[in-house]
């Protein structure tokens, strides 16, 4: 066993119109690739615990199998982790890390207002809220999420009826992150590059990394449409290290993830 872990869940469910599966093999493919390579265990979960509503909550469970682990990150199945991203596990210390999620505050501001008005009635700081999508912990701040989980089972048929918007996990784990006075550490958004599509991380630059701005390369008649010895690593991967294929339509996802793959693929092998 080695010191850190991955853990991902990874599961198709009856309550869910399209299957994770058909977009999260390609998420798989990049964290098995990386974490071979850095000595980090990969544990991803496809078998759903009944004693849960949404196939999400079974992340509340890397309290059981990650707890003998120095640090353990947390990812989503929509993420795709760069071929040569360093191994984040060497800079961390103690206490909980994550990229602020503030792409949309809206959507935040409403979250956190919702959950507020149900259950806490206390206010978070909203300059500490993280994407819950990519969070790295040491050890010891793994109990978060096995208060996270005592809060669910306390509370199972409200959150597994949950219809007031604002998410599942998320907001909760901020919650339950800040209320029990957990270190919380901003990672740069390289970490989790959100909202691709919004914010146009999806294109790229080929013309920048030539020589010369030699047009003849492409074809005249489709200029946007260069050879294949092009550069066309989109923004998110080049400029990034862990890709965050939300905050567009789900049905959407294998679309995206599968062009990216098309693209990089290569590079995993």
């Amino acid at each position: 066993m080695n010191y850190n872990a991955i853990y991902m869940v990874a599961i198709d469910h009856d309550n869910s119109n399209f299957k994770h599966s058909n977009f999260s093999e390609y998420s798989i493919k990049s964290w098995e690739y990386w974490c071979k390579k850095n000595n980090v265990d990969f544990h991803v979960i496809t078998e759903h615990n009944k004693d849960y509503g949404y196939p999400i909550w079974n992340k509340l469970d890397v309290v059981d199998v990650c707890d003998k682990y120095e640090y353990v990150g947390i990812v989503d199945c929509d993420t795709m982790i760069k071929w040569d991203a360093p191994n984040i596990f060497d800079t961390l210390e103690d206490g909980i890390y994550g990229v602020k999620d503030d792409i949309n505050m809206n959507w935040v501001v409403n979250s956190v207002e919702n959950y507020r008005k149900e259950f806490f009635n206390v206010d978070i700081d909203l300059d500490k809220y993280i994407n819950a999508g990519v969070v790295f912990l040491h050890h010891e701040s793994l109990r978060v999420y096995k208060i996270l989980r005592d809060f669910y089972i306390q509370n199972k048929d409200i959150l597994d009826n949950w219809n007031k918007g604002g998410g599942r996990e998320q907001t909760l784990f901020n919650y339950m992150a800040q209320t029990n006075d957990f270190k919380i550490n901003l990672l740069p958004s390289t970490w989790n590059q959100l909202n691709i599509i919004k914010s146009e991380l999806i294109q790229h630059n080929w013309q920048v990394d030539q020589k010369v701005n030699d047009w003849s390369l492409c074809n005249p008649q489709e200029p946007l449409k260069c050879k294949a010895d092009h550069d066309r690593t989109p923004w998110s991967m080049k400029y990034g290290y862990i890709t965050h294929f939300t905050g567009f339509p789900i049905e959407h996802r294998e679309m995206v993830m599968k062009y990216y793959w098309d693209l990089l693929g290569k590079n995993y092998e």
